[in-house]
């Protein structure tokens, strides 16, 4: 082997191995059991998570592990079946009395086709234990009414960073809008927040 060719072949090890080793797996343990809070400085229009759902029959209990969760809630959010529904998320840090953004940032285009993709952060602590997933796969939270049910699990969220995150309180911000046909923006958007604290994964 040339020593050129070597090289390369240790270029691409290298771009192989170095992204794995520089992300931090963290776990996110939330403060509250009730688990999400209403969002600050939002238009005065802008919904909470009782917009989107009524919770009355989940059940949240604090383990020893995290929060366990039971039960179905059904959608309340009043949209059309043929909106896209985009969300909005980012985190931000508790520093010196106020909450200041961070670089974390994601944006979702049309969040109900994607829903129930194995790759997205949310999959793992909240698509894959929707117990009727085929239903929801086609009405998502697009159909005023529908139930999503929900086997007995302990919520875990889990988050890779390639970004050291500092010790502290951090607070999740989704927001979810629909779009009409026309691409519309319609009025009734949705913000809710889930505070907690991350720390790094065991490897144990």
């Amino acid at each position: 082997m040339s020593q050129q060719l070597f090289r390369i072949w240790q270029l691409l090890v290298l771009m192989a191995f170095i992204p794995h080793s520089i992300e931090v797996s963290y776990e996110f343990t939330m403060e509250d059991e009730r688990i999400t809070s209403d969002c600050q400085n939002e238009p005065p229009k802008t919904l909470n998570i009782d917009g989107l759902f009524d919770m009355s029959n989940i059940d949240f209990e604090m383990a020893e592990d995290g929060v366990q969760l039971s039960g179905y809630k059904t959608v309340v959010w009043d949209i059309q079946p043929t909106d896209r529904v985009e969300l909005q998320g980012s985190v931000q840090y508790f520093d010196r009395g106020t909450w200041q953004p961070t670089t974390l940032n994601m944006l979702v285009k049309d969040f109900c086709h994607v829903l129930f993709d194995k790759k997205q952060v949310w999959y793992d602590a909240y698509s894959k234990h929707i117990t009727n997933s085929a239903q929801i796969n086609n009405t998502c939270f697009r159909v005023k009414g529908s139930v999503i049910e929900f086997e007995t699990y302990t919520i875990g969220l889990e988050f890779g960073s390639g970004i050291p995150l500092h010790r502290g309180r951090y607070a999740i911000r989704l927001k979810f809008r629909a779009f009409d046909k026309n691409g519309k923006v319609r009025p009734n958007e949705i913000c809710f927040e889930i505070k907690g604290q991350f720390s790094k994964k065991s490897l144990g």
